[in-house]
Formats: C-alpha cells, structure tokens, sequence
C-alpha cells in the first residue's frame, strides 16, 4: 500500500496553477488548424491584442519592427487571424503568457 504525499498548497496557488494550465490550453487551441472565412479572419488593433493575449501597445511595437504582418485600409489597421497564427507558429516567443 503506497502512502500518499501531500503537498501544502493554499486555495490561492492552485487557483493560479489552473488559471496556468488553462491559459496555456487556450494558446495551443489557437494555434490548431483552422478554416476561417474572410470576414472571421479580420481582426482590428484591439481583437488582435485579446486573440494573442497582449497589449495593443504591443502590437504597435510589432507592427513597428515588421515582426508580425497586418494591413491598412483607409487608416485604420487591421490583421488577418490566419496569417497572426502562422506567425505565432514560426516565433512561439509572440504567444508566450505574460508574467503578472
């Protein structure tokens, strides 16, 4: 008979240690094989920011060092889903969780 190990955990650490795992879960969900129409590929500054889980600050900086691929129409910038996952494979450092 094995004699089980208990670890002192409060209500706080697992609670963060599932928000982890969860996050983590969502980000590779993302990145998963997707069909997208046209218009669900679209993406503006502040959905684009909520997809990859950063600011939109962020992705100014980005867009500013060419490291992710996005379009402007008539002043106003707009990213293709498809395209910000086919980023995020290549460079998985874009889709990393941030440490709080």
């Amino acid at each position: 008979m094995s004699n089980p190990i208990l670890y002192g955990f409060t209500k706080k650490d697992l609670e963060y240690t599932i928000e982890l795992v969860v996050k983590r879960l969502r980000k590779t969900e993302l990145i998963s094989d997707t069909v997208l129409d046209t218009q669900e590929d679209r993406l503006t500054q502040k959905e684009a920011a909520k997809f990859l889980g950063k600011t939109e600050q962020c992705l100014i900086q980005w867009r500013k060092k060419k490291l992710i691929p996005f379009y402007k129409i008539a002043g106003s910038v707009f990213y293709s889903k498809k395209e910000l996952l086919d980023c995020a494979r290549k460079n998985q450092k874009l889709v990393t969780p941030v440490r709080k």
